[in-house]
């Protein structure tokens, strides 16, 4: 059984095994974080409220070299639909476009969504390195419409340190799928972001309810300190 070390999370803290742990990066892609992206510009996303947005990237970036030092699995999700739109649910087609950006909307960076087009890339500062996971999504949980459960239990990844946009859409989605999948979730608050500040608190608020069933919250400090505190190389 693999040792686990204490992190200081809410509502309770949180058993990490980092030989079986895994960063998720969600959904860090050019459209939704690129001010030509299709979200921010079709949401009319002030450039304020896109950069308060783009804080979270240097925080990403250095859980990820973190991650790599500790050798830790890199895994990074894309939303984005085949080009014919045939993984595209009704549901969601309907959706996106009650929203105001519907999967597959022409702008400066590509077909919205859609896979190849250059939107779809993750953002140059956080690009996947050789070695990381990548998997495309058509929905918001990363575990739908791809292998991700078969290639972490394959891996031996138990506990999920999850990153990225937007808190309360994509990033809870796949917190929430994987608790019920038996893997054990970690939001690292302050690495994940909404376009409404007031919607990134709504979820963490989610997380940490029910005095912790649904599951754990901390920041990116509190797992440094941590690792700090604990060999993890043993």
């Amino acid at each position: 059984m693999s040792t686990r070390s204490t992190v200081t999370a809410r509502p309770h803290d949180f058993p990490l095994a980092v030989a079986h742990a895994a960063v998720l990066v969600i959904d860090m892609q050019c459209d939704f974080l690129d001010p030509d992206g299709g979200c921010p510009r079709l949401l009319q996303v002030s450039p304020e409220t896109l950069a308060g947005v783009r804080e979270i990237i240097p925080r990403i970036a250095y859980l990820l070299s973190w991650a790599r030092s500790h050798g830790l699995t890199v895994i990074y999700t894309r939303e984005a639909s085949r080009p014919d739109l045939s993984d595209l649910s009704d549901s969601k087609r309907l959706r996106y476009e009650n929203a105001g950006y519907p999967v597959g909307t022409s702008g400066p960076l590509g077909r919205l969504l859609v896979r190849g087009e250059r939107g779809c890339a993750v953002i140059p500062e956080l690009a996947p390195q050789q070695g990381d996971l990548e998997w495309d999504k058509p929905a918001q949980s990363a575990f739908i419409g791809t292998d991700l459960e078969a290639s972490l239990r394959a891996r031996g990844i138990i506990d999920l340190l999850l990153t990225g946009v937007t808190t309360q859409c994509c990033v809870l989605a796949t917190y929430r799928h994987a608790a019920d999948l038996g893997f054990f979730p970690l939001l690292l608050e302050d690495c994940c972001a909404a376009f409404d500040p007031h919607e990134h608190d709504a979820a963490i608020r989610v997380i940490t309810s029910e005095g912790g069933a649904v599951g754990w919250v901390t920041t990116s400090d509190q797992l440094w300190r941590a690792t700090l505190e604990n060999d993890f190389d043993e």
